[in-house]
């Protein structure tokens, strides 16, 4: 009898494969990270030099511009004054996120968390990437021309 069970057994086993799912299957599909914006004082760790010579362009210090002319929270200003604004991890407000006011390396370069974490230079250049036309987000209106 038993002999008769267990070739029954190893033919469903043939002809419907392995009836145990394995654990990862099982586990639910976890979602990359999704990067978030930092600021440029946690690029100055590695990129002192450039971070240096990039706060002497009037761009590093364009918030400043809105606050003269108290728009500040003009949500039709923030996009082109502040690093992030309307994105997962940006820009929100003075209060909430000032070391993200002014146009900074993440604005070109991307939402940097990953970049930071990253533990190669492989890996730190896998996360960073420029947009195309991403310039002209900016610079087509209200007659911003200087690029």
């Amino acid at each position: 009898m038993n002999v008769v069970i267990l070739f029954l057994a190893g033919a469903l086993l043939a002809l419907f494969g392995n009836p145990v799912i394995p654990a990862d299957d099982k586990a639910p599909k976890k979602e990359p990270e999704q990067a978030v914006y930092v600021g440029s004082e946690k690029c100055k760790d590695c990129h002192a030099s450039l971070v240096e010579a990039y706060s002497g362009f009037k761009r590093s210090r364009n918030f400043r511009v809105l606050e003269m002319r108290g728009r500040q929270n003009d949500r039709q200003c923030l996009p082109c004054h502040t690093t992030g604004y309307g994105e997962p991890g940006g820009f929100v407000s003075i209060d909430k996120t000032p070391h993200l006011t002014n146009v900074q390396c993440e604005v070109c370069h991307g939402p940097a968390s990953l970049h930071v974490k990253a533990a190669t230079r492989a890996k730190k250049k896998e996360t960073l990437q420029i947009p195309r036309n991403l310039c002209t987000q900016c610079h087509i209106q209200h007659g911003h021309r200087e690029l």
